[in-house]
């Protein structure tokens, strides 16, 4: 069962509501007119997780991801990460910051594999994006 990830729609605002009620939630969701980018992922048409996106200059931020609770969630979060990774760097995003320390180690794990580094003392992490080799 794939995930589909696609940009928020009006049709989604009640399954985002109800995510929002109990979901996994790592950073601080934004309301819905912030002028944040939503994207969600759907399994089986129905809403499973969501994550907002901003980007000012060269930098991407990740405010707020949420994930239904269920088996492998982690799974599902670090590929809408990932999505929301892709999504950023094809608008001139260099760095991107997930402004919260996830608790789960097994989540924290993936992302550290994705190249996110902590900053403890700011309880974020941080990825700086590879630059292609001019060679």
């Amino acid at each position: 069962m794939a995930l589909h990830i696609r940009d928020f729609r009006h049709s989604d605002a009640t399954g985002l509501s109800q995510l929002r009620e109990r979901a996994h939630r790592i950073g601080a969701p934004l309301a819905q007119d912030a002028g944040a980018h939503i994207l969600v992922g759907l399994r089986d048409g129905a809403l499973t997780g969501a994550i907002w996106l901003t980007s000012k200059g060269d930098t991407g931020t990740l405010p707020a991801l949420l994930v239904k609770q269920s088996p492998g969630w982690q799974s599902i979060a670090l590929e809408l990460i990932a999505e929301a990774c892709l999504w950023l760097t094809s608008r001139g995003a260099i760095r991107i910051d997930l402004l919260a320390l996830p608790d789960d180690r097994d989540f924290r794990a993936g992302l550290l594999d994705m190249d996110f580094r902590a900053d403890t003392t700011t309880g974020t992490l941080k990825r700086l994006v590879r630059s292609p080799s001019a060679a």
